[in-house]
């Protein structure tokens, strides 16, 4: 039920283009998820054995928890702030869609929900539908859920990183009772669909471009692919998630807003590539992984990057910041594929460019941003910088290592568990610092 301080709602009609909205959750609802999660913790049980891993390598994840364990010297800094976020996390959450929702808008309880950042009222007309402002966000528009999934991702990943890595159990339970609200309670459990997201006040009820949103999900996936290994996640909770994932899975590639996003040929297509391609991963669908990967090297990557390295339609609507953007959506990829054996560094535009050129027309900002720019680094997203440790061990490129080192970043768990990354790297051989 709504947690404290939720709006009382007030319905009305609006269209649902992926189909009629569910029923609200009663007994048949009930009775359904229960069959789901035994058909799908049967098949949870064959692949126990082999939990995916999407960020990471199983190989790669063991000598972390093994360096972490003799406490090696290049651990402690990034250990220490990870578990420092999961010790706050423990007291957190957990979240749900349901515990606060808009008001005015008919939509099912466990509906998502979100408002376009720049549509404003209009003031000719302020019951009518909203218009557009190029730049500013508009602060009253509805952002709960959207604030809500943000914090429920970051909460299961570094509880379940902590939960594995530090081997502490008390991570691994909390973490599994965030999953249990937001995934599994017939309840609270959020509906596997971004169907609403983005919506614009008058015009529809969500938007392909709400999509974007959910690639808060690629941090909870790892998260519950650490808490899987861990042990600490019951399996009839997990079976549940799974098949939750699985029809998400579905509408990102089946629905019209999915399609339409995939093919928006901008950074909303190389985040649904990412997004699609950790979902798929999670869920073993090795089919669909493998078509993403494909529509990275045919169609994202090959058409946004002409010859001089630079993604023009970004750079000429926001700058830098922008590319920076796109940066991490193709590292997310291109390290989701690496992990599953795929090289997508190496892949060149039909210009000739690369992943490399493009970091490389952005490294004068990022070295020197006020010499180039008038944004500040935080402007590029300082929490986004992990694409240049991804790039540097992808290709094999110590100096994207170092500029990742050496520019500001948070000490959140997300990218502690980099910092963990690079440091492997480096104590393999890949030496950066002297």
């Amino acid at each position: 039920m709504p947690g404290p301080g939720s709006r009382p709602r007030t319905r009305h009609p609006v269209a649902n283009r992926w189909g009629p909205n569910p029923v609200a959750p009663g007994s048949a609802t009930i009775a359904r998820v229960r069959i789901a999660s035994l058909i799908a913790l049967a098949a949870l049980g064959c692949q126990a054995a082999t939990t995916p891993m999407t960020l990471l390598s199983e190989g790669e994840a063991d000598p972390l928890r093994s360096a972490i364990t003799r406490k090696e010297a290049w651990t402690q800094d990034a250990a220490r702030h990870l578990r420092a976020e999961a010790e706050r996390r423990l007291k957190e959450g957990p979240w749900s869609v349901t515990f606060e929702r808009p008001s005015g808008i008919f939509l099912q309880l466990q509906d998502y929900y979100s408002e376009a950042p720049q549509w404003w009222p209009d003031p000719a007309d302020p019951s009518g539908p909203y218009l557009f402002r190029e730049g500013p966000v508009n602060p009253d528009r509805f952002t709960a859920n959207r604030a809500a999934l943000n914090s429920m991702s970051n909460a299961v990943f570094a509880l379940g990183a902590a939960a594995y890595l530090f081997d502490d159990d008390r991570y691994g339970q909390r973490a599994s009772r965030i999953l249990n609200v937001w995934f599994v309670n017939p309840r609270t459990r959020m509906n596997p669909h971004l169907e609403n997201a983005q919506a614009i006040h008058g015009l529809n009820a969500g938007r392909p471009a709400g999509i974007i949103e959910g690639r808060a999900f690629i941090r909870a996936i790892q998260g519950m692919e650490f808490l899987s290994q861990s042990g600490a996640w019951d399996a009839k909770d997990q079976a549940v998630v799974h098949k939750w994932f699985e029809e998400y899975l579905r509408w990102l590639t089946q629905s019209r807003n999915g399609v339409q996003e995939k093919a928006s040929a901008d950074s909303h297509a190389a985040w649904w590539a990412a997004q699609t391609a950790a979902v798929a991963t999670f869920v073993g669908d090795e089919a669909t992984a493998r078509t993403v990967f494909d529509f990275y090297r045919d169609h994202i990557f090959s058409r946004q990057l002409p010859a001089d390295g630079a993604i023009q339609r970004e750079e000429a609507r926001v700058g830098p910041r922008e590319t920076a953007f796109d940066l991490e959506a193709f590292a997310m990829v291109c390290r989701i594929a690496e992990v599953q054996g795929v090289d997508l560094w190496n892949v060149r535009a039909k210009s000739g460019s690369t992943i490399g050129s493009l970091i490389d027309t952005l490294e004068p900002y990022l070295s020197a941003p006020r010499k180039r720019s008038p944004e500040p680094t935080a402007d590029l997203g300082n929490n986004g910088l992990y694409f240049l440790a991804f790039a540097g061990m992808g290709l094999k490129k110590p100096d994207y290592i170092t500029l990742y080192q050496r520019l500001e970043h948070s000490e959140r768990a997300w990218l502690s568990l980099v910092d963990l990354m690079v440091g492997r790297w480096e104590a393999a051989g890949h030496q950066t610092r002297h």
